[in-house]
């Protein structure tokens, strides 16, 4: 019988410090408004509350946009996209030796920002999400990711970004 590792309170705390750390170096980098994430909202979901989305093999999180139809947008002020972050659990506390805070939280923020870039970068119109050059794109992002965090002084941080260094 296989058995699903899922956060617990205390990873999902160490999720809420992470995400608001990457959510300020990614406004930071981008010159982003308090007003950009109202207008891009994103949520975070982890697998146990992801249902039946499959995430990709291999991968520690899948970014999903949802909208409406541009026909059916009554205001101009009307969100276009709504973003959900997915974190696959299990794969995120097998690389952090079940969930350990000083190796779970530089992974969480790597991760976060990594998605948080993707966002704003469809938002800026930086990348489309359907261009079919989703390799180009990773790359990009990755490199993006690594410049936003690595004068942050976090212990463990270093070691994270040197882990995704083959990914830019």
């Amino acid at each position: 019988m296989v058995t699903t590792k899922f956060f617990d309170d205390g990873h999902l705390k160490t999720l809420d410090e992470a995400v608001a750390v990457s959510e300020e170096v990614t406004s930071d980098h981008f010159s982003l408004s308090s007003g950009h994430w109202i207008r891009n909202p994103y949520e975070i979901c982890t697998l146990k509350d992801a249902g039946t989305v499959d995430i990709p093999e291999g991968v520690l999180a899948h970014l999903m946009r949802f909208g409406r139809p541009f026909i059916k947008k009554k205001f101009g002020k009307d969100i276009p996209y709504f973003y959900r972050i997915y974190l696959h659990d299990q794969r995120i506390l097998d690389h952090t030796n079940g969930g350990r805070r000083k190796r779970l939280y530089p992974l969480l923020i790597y991760i976060v920002t990594h998605e948080l870039v993707h966002i704003a970068r469809f938002s800026l119109f930086n990348c489309f999400f359907r261009s079919g050059r989703k390799g180009e794109e990773e790359r990009i992002v990755h490199r993006q990711t690594r410049l936003i965090l690595s004068d942050l002084k976090i212990p463990g941080l270093p070691s994270v970004l040197e882990r995704f260094a083959h990914c830019a």
